[in-house]
């Protein structure tokens, strides 16, 4: 092997390998590989109280607002962006889509097969370009704790594959290890047996019928896939050093950190390059328990009380206890060195909601996050501000650009954000 193969990795004695982080002798070699560029968005369901969020015009300190001061410590490499909008059809509930369009809002006006604005999401668009980088090929995590699962998909999703096609999120932190650190080989098997059942179900369909069948097969033959590139993955790599999650009662934030923890190791390790990150479900019915919070309140409900002084007060508890477990996981993306930078500096993170306001449920001034320079390409630290009712997809398409997708439009987008590069 050459020596820059043996800077990658270290050899057994069985003539076994372990993958190694990234080095500082890589900084010796004549061409400096540049690491990867990693892509992660996180969804906070119902905006976020405007006055403890936004700063007034004229103050440029926007850590200095109630809900984003959690995110000083890394505030030189977070930009809040102000001005974007999302379009919304009139007639069809707000909510579902709020989080099912958040990452699509594709042009209303468009032959799609749904009552919304929706279309394949922008980290599948990523993915289709980056994921033969990696064993998997995104992750969908989703922070919802509740049990009583009675709400509709589109609120619980903000990933898919097309116009009603959903790419499930993981939900239980078990199942998220498994799949990052486990294989079985009869899990091909079983997919065989599903594809086999659903090819003879397929005879009997119609065209429409049958593409969405296709979809299915696509997706299912995605786990297949999957399954083969990680155990080729793990013939040569070690596994991280996580200890497998216990089956035992966890708090709010314990869960959340958790699933955030699986996924700095995914992207640390380059299981994937692409995951979107729901920290709850969009307007669901039933109290939550915010146990570091010491109440239980239904996040929706508190949404359409902010009027009262005293709803306005738990609300904006949640809000900040949100962005401090979103800051949390930037921190410790900014503690793994990597190249000249570190694992946050050679990423773009987004932290976003598809209302502007929960309580009046509009979709102009949307509450939007992102950090991580992209290889130094992107500003931060600073407030971005844009003309009023600027398509948030001029945002997307600028990530989807970023990430090589080679896209030129995106859904309603009238072009790149391009004032957030340097």
């Amino acid at each position: 092997m050459s020596s820059s193969g043996r800077r990658q990795f270290l050899f057994g004695t069985s003539g076994s390998m372990m993958a190694l982080p990234w080095l500082e002798l890589n900084a010796g070699t004549v061409k400096q590989q540049t690491p990867p560029l990693r892509f992660a968005s996180f969804y906070s369901p119902m905006g976020f109280v405007r006055d403890h969020f936004f700063p007034e015009q004229g103050n440029d300190d926007f850590l200095s607002m109630p809900t984003l001061r959690p995110l000083r410590k890394v505030g030189d490499k977070v930009s809040l962006i102000t001005g974007l909008y999302r379009v919304n059809v009139r007639g069809t509930d707000v909510h579902n889509q709020a989080s099912s369009c958040y990452l699509s809002s594709q042009d209303p006006h468009a032959e799609l097969k749904s009552p919304y604005p929706m279309d394949r999401t922008l980290d599948h668009l990523i993915a289709d370009r980056v994921s033969h980088r990696t064993p998997i090929r995104s992750l969908e995590l989703n922070c919802n704790s509740f049990k009583d699962l009675k709400e509709s998909i589109y609120l619980d999703n903000i990933s898919w594959y097309g116009p009603e096609h959903v790419a499930t999120s993981m939900k239980d932190p078990r199942k998220v290890y498994s799949r990052l650190f486990k294989t079985r080989s009869s899990d091909r098997e079983i997919t065989d047996l599903v594809l086999e059942d659903a090819a003879n179900f397929r005879r009997n369909l119609n065209q429409q019928d049958r593409h969405k069948l296709d979809e299915y097969f696509e997706s299912v033959r995605e786990i297949e896939k999957q399954i083969e590139r990680l155990n080729r993955y793990y013939e040569h790599h070690g596994k991280a050093e996580l200890k497998e999650p216990e089956n035992g009662p966890m708090t709010r934030g314990e869960y959340i950190r958790l699933m955030g923890r699986l996924l700095l190791v995914a992207f640390q390790t380059n299981l994937t390059h692409v995951a979107t990150f729901m920290l709850a479900p969009e307007r669901w019915g039933s109290p939550q328990q915010y146990h570091e919070l010491n109440f239980t309140k239904s996040h929706h409900g508190l949404t359409h009380g902010q009027s009262n002084e005293t709803v306005k007060k738990f609300l904006v508890q949640v809000d900040h206890f949100y962005v401090s477990l979103f800051a949390e996981f930037l921190e410790q993306m900014d503690a793994v060195n990597e190249g000249d930078g570190t694992l946050l500096d050679h990423s773009i993170v987004t932290l976003g909601s598809g209302l502007g306001d929960g309580e009046h449920h509009t979709m102009n001034q949307l509450p939007v996050l992102m950090a991580g320079s992209a290889h130094g390409r992107l500003k931060t630290g600073k407030i971005v501000q844009c003309a009023d009712e600027t398509p948030l997809a001029n945002l997307w398409l600028l990530q989807a650009q970023l990430m090589g997708t080679g896209l030129k439009r995106f859904a309603d987008s009238t072009g790149p954000l391009d004032r957030l590069l340097i």
